[in-house]
């Protein structure tokens, strides 16, 4: 009985075991199809995607899932600008136990919240996470060490630049620099390329010409040398220093440029800065009304539109939200089914056990009765046929592990040491002893504690003795000890 009702269980845990290895697969094929989204710059089919993912992993108690599709959520989140979601979104992700044991999740966590309290303006609690952030890093190994370093300091120059600490982010882009070193130019060559740039705009905005001229210059030379194709930011920077010094036609050519690498590459929220910054070019410098007017209807138009489609992104991820906890309500009542039926059957299996149990125990302890009525009744034989106050003795010198009692004993019972002798002549006093008490009907526990040995102990001795005198081994040890006593007897009658 017992066996069927630990097999049930086992078959049990095997098919969950299976559906979540099921599960998992689903989950993970489906946050690869998100990145794919993400690379492709399709941000609500990337939201919607992540969300399933989440919903599955929500489904069967998946906590790798849950974790990694809340985070590829909360990323979502931060970029369509819904921060405070987003940072909801961390929080459930910090109750899973893979955030707990993966480290690079944690550091991911504290990334994302800097992310959002930047964009909330809190810019000392971005720079708390960031900073707890780095302390994480350091835990991590490899490429992932490296990478994490770099989004790291960029987001902490970022947060300074808000609060125009310039020395810091100055800092912080030099240490990007430095981080770079591992690799080889050509395969971090974007990188070279960004950072070069940004030291190149830092430099521009403190007033040091020649050094942005210089960084600018090597910024423009990787572009070239690898053809980089996303270039807007170093134009702008460009022009933002060929203004500075004067050179005005030549800043307006770079914002121009600007704008139409901002248009090759697809970058509309790119090009509506650009129009803003280009309208207000022309017209603060006194340049071309006319563009100026131009880049301005450009920027309203495009402005307008991206607000209007934002809004609809932003309608249809809160409206994804909201169906994400309706589905986890009905998750968890599904859940709470699943609990009750796998409680059921384990009550059910825990009353078979207990009832199994209890019959079992009381059939032990009828055993257990009748051996010691069987010993009660041999220890009555005994004394009868030695006198009371002997047998006491020889118990009680027993009990003591005095070494009297053998002594007492083989006066007692002559005909059970010769029939031991007679078996083997060689046999120790100790053997004798340990004989002596199985004759008397002590149990394996009683001998322990007489002798001060361990049951173990006893039975080891057990099975040699039983091996010697080539006892069954379904024989009972004490009771074939007695029997000898009786062969002896119908021997001598025999004879």
């Amino acid at each position: 009985m017992k066996k069927h009702i630990l097999l049930s269980i086992l078959v049990f845990f095997s098919f969950k075991s299976i559906a979540a290895g099921n599960n998992k697969q689903e989950v993970d094929s489906l946050l690869a199809k998100s990145m794919e989204f993400a690379r492709a710059g399709e941000l609500l089919p990337y939201l919607e995607t992540a969300i399933k993912a989440l919903n599955l992993a929500n489904a069967t108690g998946n906590d790798e899932g849950q974790a990694k599709s809340g985070s590829y959520m909360a990323e979502g989140l931060l970029a369509v600008g819904l921060f405070k979601e987003g940072l909801k979104q961390l929080d459930q992700i910090e109750t899973t136990d893979y955030y707990k044991n993966e480290i690079f999740m944690q550091s991911e966590v504290h990334r994302m919240r800097g992310r959002a309290y930047g964009g909330l303006k809190l810019h000392q609690q971005a720079i708390r996470e960031f900073r707890l952030q780095q302390g994480l890093i350091k835990r991590l190994k490899g490429e992932k060490q490296i990478k994490s370093y770099q989004f790291n300091y960029e987001n902490l120059g970022v947060v300074f630049g808000y609060l125009g600490q310039m020395d810091s982010v100055q800092k912080y882009i030099e240490l990007q620099l430095d981080n770079l070193k591992v690799f080889e130019e050509k395969d971090a060559s974007m990188r070279y390329q960004i950072v070069y740039g940004n030291l190149g705009d830092l430099y521009v905005k403190k007033g040091d010409y020649v050094k942005a001229q210089q960084y600018i210059d090597k910024s423009l030379a990787l572009t070239r040398k690898y053809k980089i194709p996303v270039v807007y930011n170093l134009y702008t920077s460009i022009a933002l220093l060929e203004k500075k010094k004067g050179n005005l036609k030549k800043a307006a050519e770079f914002y121009e440029k600007s704008l139409e690498n901002k248009k090759k590459v697809g970058n509309r929220d790119g090009m509506r800065i650009s129009y803003r910054t280009l309208a207000d070019f022309y017209r603060n410098e006194h340049l071309d009304k006319a563009k100026a007017d131009q880049y301005e209807m450009a920027f309203s138009r495009l402005n307008d539109s991206l607000e209007s489609e934002n809004r609809q992104v932003v309608d249809q991820v809160l409206s994804q939200i909201l169906r994400l906890k309706d589905q986890e309500s009905e998750s968890k009542v599904s859940k709470a089914a699943k609990i009750t039926l796998f409680a059921m059957v384990l009550l059910f299996a825990a009353i078979v056990f207990f009832v199994w149990r209890s019959r079992y125990n009381r059939r032990l302890l009828g055993q257990k009765e009748e051996a010691l009525q069987e010993t009660a009744s041999i220890n009555k034989e005994l004394t009868e046929q030695i006198g009371e106050n002997k047998f006491s003795s020889l118990i009680e010198l027993a009990k003591s592990n005095n070494p009297e009692f053998l002594t007492l004993f083989k006066e007692l019972y002559p005909e059970f040491i010769q029939a031991l002798k007679t078996l083997d002549p060689n046999l120790r006093s100790t053997e004798l002893e340990f004989c002596a008490m199985a004759f008397l009907n002590f149990s394996t526990k009683n001998i322990a504690e007489y002798t001060f040995v361990t049951i173990r102990a006893v039975q080891v001795r057990k099975n040699r003795l039983r091996k010697k005198f080539d006892i069954p081994s379904d024989a009972d040890f004490n009771n074939w000890m007695r029997g000898l006593v009786d062969e002896a007897d119908q021997s001598q009658i025999t004879n």
